[in-house]
């Protein structure tokens, strides 16, 4: 985490449903010789999601001379720390190097099938 733990609060438009959720897509901007690979957020189980992923509906993408880290938040959901459908998102994660394997995604096989 080369630039440490990002945490934020927005709040949303309701959406006149307590029932329903809704999310909000957030950008970042860093330095692309920091070597990030995503945008790492823990979720309520304590497991750690690149958001800047396509699974987690986000991407990265070379914008000039820096690396825009696109990620979506749940309002409620897994990555919003309170919890609950509150029209709030509270969030917290970090651009950040971690390496595919151990989140994970096993990286390219090895000679004959093996990787350490």
């Amino acid at each position: 985490m080369p630039i440490g733990q990002v945490c934020f609060e927005t709040a949303l438009v309701a959406t006149g449903s307590s029932s329903s959720s809704s999310s909000e897509t957030f950008s970042l901007y860093v330095d692309p010789a920091l070597g990030v690979n995503g945008h790492w957020a823990q979720d309520s189980s304590g497991v750690w999601a690149n958001l800047a992923s396509a699974p987690y509906g986000g991407k990265m993408v070379t914008e000039g001379d820096r690396l825009r880290l696109d990620f979506r938040i749940t309002d409620g959901g897994a990555f919003d720390a309170d919890g609950k459908v509150d029209a709030s998102i509270t969030a917290s994660g970090a651009p950040a190097h971690m390496p595919l394997s151990i989140a994970g995604q096993a990286p390219d096989e090895g000679h004959d099938g093996f990787w350490f």
